[in-house]
């Protein structure tokens, strides 16, 4: 196989990847595009016959595809501990997990496969250039598939050459994220075909996100990844499912949350600012103002007489 070669750490990928599994790992390919991260390929070998069921992968914005390159004996698959397959992968075949469902695994026999890791941004990116959405991939696990195992044979080839060609070794990579693109992608907007709008889970998962997310510094990018679309298509549904623009309604959340604190403590506002996840507290005032139609020591001294009615017994 040729040298080792120091493996990235960042995501369910490379070394990573491979103590996860429980195996060795060593680099193909790293392939980046317009500066983002886009597809890492790390090949996984073990000679032993026997793991563990691993515990749930970290959850990742991404998908993996084990492609073997020998017939691996045992493959397990569970997502939310429910099993979703198990069984043989022959060589040339192909299973897909997405990372979002902090997936496990329990791989049984002689490992020798290639893992294949893919962002999701970077099918969406895949999906703009073919102008056609591409947010989620599906496949049956176990499924045959030559094209792939040629692209990830002539990848690893021309990885492990003397002199390897760089430029060569993206160009395959391209080809791969292109091929699984075509072959297991769905569109990551079906809503755009149902009037634009989200689908209800889309609706729910985003909304769930900004509750729990309140205090951090959530872009469009990771709302849309969560649900599988790009940002355009999310931002553009969100507002017609919703009837206001993503930022809006993270803004209405924050602003219900500061009001709940402006009645329930005697918390400095400025501090109240902070838990709710407003730069500082002109920043409330002036967003609270604008929804509430009152600055938030306002709003807090109108509660206070109610405050001082003494309450009845039952």
């Amino acid at each position: 196989m040729g040298l080792p070669v120091p493996l990235s750490t960042d995501g369910f990928f490379g070394q990573r990847a491979a103590r996860h599994f429980g195996v060795r790992g060593q680099d193909v390919s790293t392939l980046r595009l317009e500066g983002e991260l886009s597809l890492v390929a790390t090949r996984l070998t073990c000679g032993e016959r026997r793991r563990e069921r691993t515990r749930p992968a970290p959850p990742d914005a991404a998908f993996s595809l084990l492609c073997p390159i020998d017939r691996l004996d045992g493959h397990s698959c569970w997502v939310g501990g429910e099993p979703q397959h198990h069984g043989p992968l022959p060589a040339g075949s192909v299973s897909l997990t997405d990372l979002r469902d902090k997936p496990q695994w329990q791989l049984c026999g002689r490992v020798d496969a290639l893992q294949i890791y893919i962002p999701v941004r970077a099918l969406a990116a895949v999906g703009e250039r073919r102008s056609q959405s591409v947010g989620s991939l599906r496949c049956d696990a176990g499924r045959p598939d030559p094209i792939l195992a040629g692209l990830c044979d002539t990848l690893m080839r021309a990885a492990q050459s003397t002199g390897s060609n760089t430029l060569l070794i993206d160009q395959l990579a391209i080809c791969l994220l292109t091929h699984v693109a075509e072959v297991y992608g769905g569109p990551g907007c079906a809503e755009e075909r149902a009037g634009g709008r989200l689908a209800p889970w889309q609706e729910r998962r985003a909304k769930e996100i900004m509750s729990a997310r309140l205090a951090s510094e959530l872009t469009i990018s990771q709302l849309a990844s969560e649900c599988r679309l790009t940002a355009s298509h999310f931002a553009r549904a969100f507002r017609r499912s919703t009837g206001v623009a993503p930022q809006r309604y993270l803004m209405q959340l924050r602003v219900d949350e500061a009001k709940q604190h402006l009645a329930a403590a005697h918390l400095p506002i400025s501090d109240i600012a902070l838990i709710c996840g407003f730069g500082d507290q002109s920043h409330l005032t002036r967003v609270f103002k604008q929804l509430v139609g009152m600055p938030p020591g306002a709003w807090r001294r109108r509660l206070e007489p109610a405050a001082d009615i003494p309450r009845l017994s039952a």
